[in-house]
């Protein structure tokens, strides 16, 4: 090993390397002796790993999100292979009310309603692909000194639950989330009454020196600065002080005139698109993009725009190449002031009269809705029965799919096939093939909801019309990738003074520390002696290209890198920007888990006009949202997942989830 690599810390045994980290069990070859292989004799040869002793997918690190295992089959029907053939799949001869394809947020929702509709006895098989459920809703657990820590590795929080639609609402209602209490478990004042604020990172490569620049504290203050807002104070969302801006820009590596450019930008000295009326200025500003603004506009220059390029990369899922600039600026990013645009003042009363404060976080996000589903519909998984006893709430794995639970999960389970049994027009049955380590086997129920990715059911239906296959086909998910770092404690942070950082440039865009959170007896750190997770996100995409090419290409990237490259690049970001901090990666990194998610934000995109719905869809044609096409119910088979309505956000899922089940049990 390289002297370098020793100094990082990359001979650290500090992932488990072995052959249950994140893949489908099976016993071949050289593992037939293993305490594995004896395990699995002893569960009366049912091969499902999830029914071995200790088996629980939330503490294992390493590669996670689309983890080794369970994507191959699906790419292996991606590249035409068909599973349509009963002779090459076993029948178990399972009768189920309803079939979930997909154990995410949606398909659990799915199951849900299904049961609180059909009755407490209705028999519900869900099956996912993954070794754990709930989807890009994923628990990243840690133990260390005796202490669980816990993170999220993937979807982030209940945002703006006072606009939640009906049944998203009434679930939560169910579940017992007291949205309500989002200040109560939220210690926004942790970080800045230990003077930590937000800060940037420059790296040599990009700006010609490493440095890392905090925020001014006396300005970590009010409504705006806390743990939830990451980025200095004197360019968070634009505040305009022009000594503030000034004195924050002098610290950096950035030259003079990208310095004076950036305070025009913040404070407004030069008016851009003056004989433009303001509703002009509004539809031109959702023509062009952020960088387009930038470099045409505002005359900036590549330095300029490869420090904005993925400012608040991690939350738009993209770089600002594809960001409209009047969105982007609606996000935080500068320029209105030399429009004299007010676009906070365009936000409905509803949104303008609540703040941020009130967007409700579980410590691992909302695994913990996914997790509370579970556990209403299958006692037995987990004791408890409250949204603070869910955080320390062990699941018992073994319990999600026994024979006399009316509602069954299979892990590590890939459809493969679905079929009606005789016409759908009027059969009464829908046929589900899956493969599960090697295996294909087949069950039957009444009904069946795809709460999977919308681009792979034409895959898994051929019967389902050309037209609706098509428009299944258009879906498009932004690639994305959410690290989790455990460390020993987190006192560099403090030394430096900060608890944040946006890193133009860097391998990761987005670090910091985690959100501080207590529901009952779970409390994340609050000293900085104490072991803490740390975020960091990357957005795999080029800045080159049309959004569908960037992001088939970040696709590409993540399933094509290992996690020792993962690794060496957060150890070599980490060690770097918090090494006058006293920060040494080989001794203070105890832990990483990196979700990779290929496929991550939903979104809808029109090909043809290269525009991403949630950015502009308001005069789009019917046509144009394909989702309303794709997701049309196929005689027994309904189509959910947040694919179903082009957007990535959690009551999107549920709301699909309560629309697919509506659609089977309304016309039954």
């Amino acid at each position: 090993m390289k002297r370098s690599d020793r100094q990082l810390g990359m001979h650290r045994d500090i992932t488990r390397r072995d052959f249950l980290n994140g893949i489908n069990v099976a016993v071949t070859g050289s593992l037939l002796s293993t305490p594995l292989a004896q395990a699995l004799a002893a569960t009366d040869g049912d091969p499902s790993a999830q029914m071995l002793a200790g088996y629980y997918p939330p503490t294992r690190d390493g590669l996670r999100g689309s983890h080794p295992g369970s994507f191959e089959v699906a790419h292996r029907m991606r590249d035409g292979e068909r599973f349509d053939d009963p002779r090459d799949s076993i029948e178990t001869g399972e009768d189920y009310d309803l079939i979930v394809v997909g154990g995410g947020i949606s398909g659990l929702a799915a199951a849900w309603f299904f049961r609180k509709e059909a009755g407490p006895d209705a028999r519900i098989l869900i099956v996912e692909n993954h070794d754990d459920f709930g989807g890009h809703a994923k628990r990243n657990e840690f133990h260390i000194d005796g202490r669980m820590l816990v993170d999220l590795g993937g979807t982030e929080y209940i945002e703006a639950p006072w606009s939640y639609p009906a049944a998203a609402k009434s679930l939560l209602d169910d579940l017992g989330i007291d949205v309500s209490q989002a200040r109560k478990v939220f210690d926004h004042e942790l970080y800045p009454s230990l003077g930590l604020r937000g800060g940037i990172f420059f790296d040599k490569k990009t700006f010609g020196a490493n440095r890392l620049v905090a925020g001014n504290p006396d300005l970590q203050q009010g409504e705006q600065q806390t743990a939830y807002v990451t980025l200095p104070a004197e360019l968070e969302y634009g505040i305009g002080d022009r000594d503030a801006v000034t004195a924050f820009l002098r610290q950096t590596p950035l030259s003079a005139a990208t310095q004076e450019k950036i305070i025009e930008l913040f404070c407004g000295d030069r008016e851009y698109l003056a004989n433009y009326s303001t509703e002009e200025k509004l539809n031109f500003l959702q023509s062009i993009s952020y960088i387009e603004f930038l470099t045409d506009i505002a005359g900036a220059s590549q330095e300029v725009a490869d420090f904005f390029w993925m400012w608040r990369g991690s939350y738009m899922g993209n770089g600002v190449d594809l960001t409209p600039a009047v969105a982007a600026m609606r996000y935080g990013l500068p320029g209105e002031a030399g429009l004299k645009l007010d676009l906070m003042a365009r936000r409905s009363p509803e949104w303008q009269k609540h703040s941020y404060k009130e967007d409700f976080h579980f410590p691992d996000g909302n695994a913990s809705v996914a997790r509370m589903l579970v556990r209403a519909m299958i006692p037995r998984v987990a004791p408890g029965n409250s949204m603070h006893d869910i955080i320390s709430a062990k699941f018992d794995y073994s319990q999600l799919d026994q024979d006399d639970s009316p509602v069954r999960l299979r892990l590590n389970s890939t459809v493969v096939h679905a079929r009606h049994v005789g016409d759908p027009d009027n059969a009464k049955q829908v046929e589900v093939t899956y493969v599960q380590d090697g295996q294909s086997r087949r069950v039957r129920a009444g009904f069946c909801v795809m709460a999977c990715y919308n681009s792979v059911i034409p895959h898994l239906c051929p019967e389902i019309p050309a037209d609706q296959r098509k428009a299944l086909r258009q879906s498009l998910r932004e690639p994305l990738v959410s690290t989790n770092v455990l460390f020993r404690n987190w006192t560099a942070f403090q030394k430096i003074g900060i608890f944040a950082a946006y890193c133009p440039g860097s391998f990761f865009s987005d670090i910091r520390l985690t959100y501080p959170l207590q529901f009952g007896d779970y409390q994340s750190a609050r000293t900085p002696a104490e072991p803490i997770t740390v975020k960091m996100y990357r957005i795999p995409v080029s800045g080159k290209g049309h959004a569908a090419d960037q992001f088939r290409e970040g696709r590409h990237e993540l399933l094509g890198t290992t996690f020792e490259t993962f690794e060496r690049n957060i150890r070599e970001q980490l060690g770097t920007m918090l090494a006058e901090g006293g920060f040494d990666p080989a001794r203070d990194i105890r832990a990483i888990t990196v979700n990779r998610w290929p496929h991550g934000y939903a979104l809808g995109y029109n090909h043809e006009k290269n525009e991403m719905s949630y950015y502009r869809s308001e005069d789009w044609t019917d046509a144009d949202r394909h989702w309303l096409k794709g997701r049309q119910r196929f005689g027994r088979i309904a189509i959910a997942n947040s694919d179903a309505d082009a957007r990535a956000m959690t009551e999107a899922a549920i709301e699909q989830g309560y629309r697919a089940t509506r659609e089977l049990l309304g016309e039954s």
